[in-house]
This record gives structure tokens, C-alpha cells and sequence, in this order.
């Protein structure tokens, strides 16, 4: 049995790099040599806190989903895709038979088999199989580490369909991680007339205004709300995307969405539970929208990402190795030295 190499999550905020077998192909399967893998949020939660609600990290287990690679083998019944090919993988497996399949929500899938979501092996890894349907074919000017944003920029590119955005709607975006700044790439790709952002971290913020925002307002230093109504007349936004999982800004969408509007809700929470205020959501008619992973919307992602005049890719800001991802966790978990998104280069 061939070997490569695997970095494993031992519980919480440890990793050791060991050997993992080579899975062997499927006849509608491909088998991928890793080359990067994009830092998640999730990745995050799993480092720090060993879990996600009832989403558990076993003993020793390989996490991580937004991957790129080449093919280096096909099943026999493979034809869209063929060995040396650039892929983008799509992490969700879905089972393809259930009604949320059936009827065109993948993502809602109960079956469906999520890479790097207990029990089922992530992408830190040298090899991977995946199904046929779950790659699409990396364009040529795209790098593979570029290439691993259109699994985030698929969810925002999602949530923001979700949202019904319409041209010359005000947007307020609320964090701006990796996934807040998908969004707002997308909404202003979308003909959003105005698009607010909110961030506690300096260097977010400037890539937010670097990337097309209207206007950016330091969440630590500056009444959001007050700002946020101060440039829409005193309405609020037509939409409003949290893309923080923290109780305040919750509390925030609901303030500053105008009578009327929609919340879009992104962000994960470390809570198990939070709230909201339900009068004021009442008295606007307020729909909130929870987004769940993407549907068919990872293709479309990188074509904005190779046809923007809007440089996406320049939110990457830290690359490691492997070998280093313990390093690389640490960072992104503690959002420090300015990181915004962290790539983990698997194999050369």
C-alpha cells in the first residue's frame, strides 16, 4: 500500500505530520495529489475548541475542505476530467437520491459527507479521492493556492443569490474575514449602490476598502449603527450579512437592516445559542437567512474571480507549509500579524 503524507489534529491545538495510505480509486472516482489547501474558519473552531455544536473531533483526525490538486488517477468510468488536470475539488458529497438532491439543494443533503466534518477525512492530506462530479477544472491563470478561494467564494457567492440581491441595493457587511470579503466582492460585482463593512481588525479593514466598500467602520472604536444610519438617511441597508458568529453582530443586523430588508446570517458561533430581538424583527418583516455551505456555484465563483477587474486573490496574505500548519492555525485563530487568508501549500 503506497503512503503519503497527512497532517492530524491530536484533540485541541496540537498536530503531528504522520503517514496516510493512498486511498485507491473508484471507477467514478479520481485520485488527487493535494497541492494547497485554504485555512477555514471551521478549521479554526476544530483547532480551538475540538468541535462545532455536536460536530466532534475524534482523537486523531484530518481536517480541512478548501482544497485544490492534480489528478494523477482516473476510474474507468471518468470522462469529463482526465490525469495531469488542475481541479478544484467541491468538499460535499451528496448522496444525489434524497429530495433536497433531487430538488437542486445538495448542500442541504442529509447524507451528505463533508470533508474535514467528523467523521469524514479532510483535505491536509498528500492524496485524495474524490467523485467525479466533485471537481472542477482550475482555469489556467489561476494558481492552485488562488485557486482554493472558490470554495469560500462559493458559499458567499451563494448566500448572496439567498439574499436576492438586486442591483442599487444598499449592503451592510458585518466581519471581514475571508468570507465577508467574498461577499463584498460579490456584492459589488452584483451592482450593490452602497456597501458598508465592519471589522475590529485594522488590516481587514483596509483590504475591505481596497476591494470596493463604501464605507469602513472599525467595530471596536465606532458606533456601527449610528455610522451605518448616518449614510443611509436614517433607513438602514436593504440587506445585511453577518459574517461573524458573535452575539453583537447579530444584535447589529437586526438594528441596522431598514423596515423591510433582509439578514443574511454566514457566521458560525462558538456559542451554542444565540438570540435576537424578535419585536424589532417583526415590526420590519425582517426574513433572515441562515446559509448553508453553496449549491452549483463553485464554477461561477472562479469565473468572477479570472473576469473581475477586482484583484479577490490579493486576500491571501500568509503561506505554509505543511510541516507548519500547526503555525498556521495559530495565526488565523488568533487573527494575528494581519492575516487574513492563510494557504497551506501540501505538496510542490
Amino acid at each position: 500500500m503506497k503512503k503519503g503524507k497527512a497532517a492530524y489534529l491530536l484533540g485541541k491545538r496540537k498536530f503531528v505530520i504522520d503517514e496516510c495510505e493512498v486511498p485507491d480509486c473508484r471507477d467514478d472516482e479520481v485520485l488527487i495529489r493535494i497541492k494547497a489547501v485554504g485555512v477555514c474558519g471551521s478549521d479554526a473552531h476544530y483547532f480551538l475548541d475540538g468541535r462545532i455544536g455536536d460536530q466532534i473531533v475524534p482523537e486523531k483526525f484530518i481536517i480541512g475542505h478548501e482544497a485544490c490538486g492534480e489528478i494523477v488517477e482516473t476510474g474507468k468510468n471518468v470522462r469529463s476530467v482526465k490525469k495531469g488536470d488542475r481541479v478544484v475539488i467541491e468538499p460535499g458529497i451528496s448522496c444525489g437520491i434524497c429530495e433536497f438532491c433531487i430538488t437542486g439543494r445538495p448542500n442541504l443533503c442529509p447524507n451528505v459527507k463533508f470533508l474535514g466534518t467528523p467523521p469524514v477525512t479532510g483535505a491536509f492530506r498528500e492524496f485524495i479521492c474524490m467523485p467525479e462530479k466533485n471537481v472542477v477544472k482550475l482555469p489556467d491563470q489561476l494558481s492552485f493556492a488562488q485557486g482554493t478561494l472558490a470554495e469560500p467564494l462559493a458559499i458567499a457567492l451563494y448566500g448572496v443569490r439567498l439574499s436576492n440581491l438586486l442591483v442599487g441595493d444598499s449592503v451592510a457587511i458585518l466581519g471581514a474575514g475571508p468570507i465577508g470579503l467574498s461577499v463584498l466582492f460579490c456584492c459589488k460585482t452584483g451592482g450593490a449602490s452602497q456597501i458598508s463593512v465592519t471589522e475590529i481588525v485594522e488590516e481587514r479593514a483596509y483590504m475591505a476598502k481596497n476591494l470596493g466598500a463604501d464605507y469602513v467602520y472599525l467595530a471596536n472604536k465606532q458606533d456601527i449603527v449610528r455610522e451605518i444610519f448616518s449614510h443611509t438617511e436614517d433607513r438602514g441597508v436593504d440587506i445585511c450579512f453577518e459574517c461573524a458568529g458573535k452575539q453583537e453582530t447579530v444584535d447589529q443586523m437586526i438594528q441596522v437592516c431598514s423596515i423591510g430588508g433582509r439578514a443574511v446570517i454566514f457566521g458560525i458561533p462558538a456559542e451554542d445559542r444565540i438570540s435576537f430581538d424578535p419585536h424589532l424583527v417583526r415590526r420590519k418583516q425582517l426574513p433572515i437567512f441562515s446559509v448553508r455551505r453553496s449549491a452549483f456555484t463553485t464554477k461561477m465563483a472562479l469565473d468572477f474571480m479570472c473576469n473581475s477587474n477586482i484583484k479577490f486573490t490579493s486576500i491571501i496574505t500568509h503561506r505554509f507549509p505543511l510541516e507548519k500548519i500547526q503555525d498556521a492555525l495559530e495565526l488565523v485563530s488568533s487573527k494575528s500579524d494581519g492575516v487574513i487568508k492563510a494557504i497551506v501549500d501540501v505538496s510542490v
